[in-house]
């Protein structure tokens, strides 16, 4: 499965994108303003978030796919995935995330391999 991020606005409140799975846009991305991963191809695999205590997308790198509203407390890259609201805020994450999730968690099972690409 590849799943691809394409950022459009950069502004001083996070970095905008979209979410393609497929060539089909799936939902909003939101990144830290400064923090962000740099654009290249990212394997995933599901490993356990102990602040969050549940298991997440992450790359190798530590960054993480994960629900949120606003980017300022992401760490080491990670991308909020939800519905764009206005920029830097998205709403409806927690639904988006759990269906993206179900989605990846699928395709793992299946020994199907899971690669994020950030253009």
């Amino acid at each position: 499965m590849l799943i691809e991020i394409k950022r459009y606005r950069y502004s001083p409140y996070g970095v905008d994108g979209m979410l393609i799975i497929n060539g089909r846009t799936i939902c909003a991305t939101l990144e830290h303003p400064r923090n962000y991963l740099p654009a290249g191809s990212y394997p995933l695999e599901l490993e356990i978030d102990r602040k969050l205590c549940r298991r997440l997308p992450t790359t190798p790198s530590g960054a993480v796919l994960r629900s949120g509203n606003g980017p300022f407390t992401l760490k080491n890259g990670s991308i909020i995935i939800g519905k764009e609201y206005i920029p830097g805020l998205v709403i409806k994450s927690s639904h988006t995330f759990d269906r993206l999730y179900e989605r990846i968690e699928k395709n793992i099972k299946r020994r199907k391999g899971v690669v994020l690409t950030i253009v």
